[in-house]
């Protein structure tokens, strides 16, 4: 049977950056519309997989040269391929595996449920409250999931497993040092220091600026797209001016295990 050093072993080999262990009690205070195992009565564990995002793909934005090149090298378009080779390499031991996506909490609740004691179509596992219970990172002050590795720049999936394996500790650590630079590098002004948000954890919770999102799509650096069905989801904010700010003060502070040799901010830095 694949232990936990193995499954991990696996998914590095494919390429993916990060990999985190929760155990399935830990989802045990989350409704059944986001529960991992309304979808896999039988899941014993949730694998978290953390894909970068280059730090390069930022440099169009920050030098406000080359928006598309974000885009263009989303860390989705391989995380998709990477977690589906791990789904099948899990599949090959002839373990379930179950993969799951970022997506909007508004698809919730858009169909005709299974059986009267059943949630209705989709089932929605908040991915970042899922890399926290793996250990992976943490929720920070400014609303971006952080990891002491990358700071904000990854994207998660998840796979659902009836595989029994060792679990990680959810993130003890801390990578944000609450500085507030994301505030006030926004120029739509969505972020608030004066009203905080708490939002659950598998242990404790994270409290975050509040984000006006209606505000925070006006940017030109967000991945907010306008989506019907989405006006719930956080617009993708990295490459935006209060996501460049996180990524440069984590840099300059030294709170990021990941080091480069030169600095992510510099003279041609795009003020927008």
């Amino acid at each position: 049977m694949l232990t936990a050093p193995e499954v991990k072993k696996l998914a590095t080999g494919l390429g993916i950056d990060l990999v985190g262990i929760a155990s399935a009690d830990r989802f045990a205070g989350l409704p059944a519309d986001a529960h991992p195992a309304s979808v896999l009565p039988q899941a014993t564990a949730v694998i978290v997989l953390g894909h970068r995002v280059p730090r390069g793909s930022l440099r169009g934005h920050e030098t406000g040269h080359a928006h598309y090149v974000l885009s263009a090298n989303s860390p989705m378009q391989y995380a998709l391929t990477r977690t589906y080779q791990f789904c099948c390499a899990l599949e090959t031991e002839g373990w379930e595996a179950f993969p799951m996506y970022p997506h909007s909490s508004d698809v919730r609740e858009m169909g005709v449920p299974v059986a009267p004691d059943k949630p209705a179509p989709n089932v929605v596992l908040d991915i970042e409250y899922a890399a926290h219970a793996a250990g992976l990172g943490e929720m920070g002050r400014g609303g971006f999931f952080l990891t002491p590795e990358f700071g904000p720049r990854q994207f998660f999936t998840a796979v659902i497993t009836d595989l029994p394996l060792e679990a990680d500790a959810p993130f003890a650590g801390s990578v944000c040092d609450a500085c507030g630079l994301c505030v006030e590098a926004c120029p739509a002004l969505a972020l608030s220091r004066e009203e905080l948000v708490e939002h659950p954890l598998s242990e404790g919770v994270a409290t975050v600026y509040a984000l006006r999102k209606e505000s925070c799509r006006v940017c030109p650096g967000t991945g907010g797209t306008g989506v019907p069905y989405a006006t719930g989801q956080d617009p993708w904010r990295l490459g935006a001016p209060c996501g460049r700010a996180c990524v440069a003060h984590l840099e300059d502070s030294g709170l990021l295990t990941r080091r480069f040799h030169s600095p992510f901010r510099n003279e041609e830095a795009s003020s927008c």
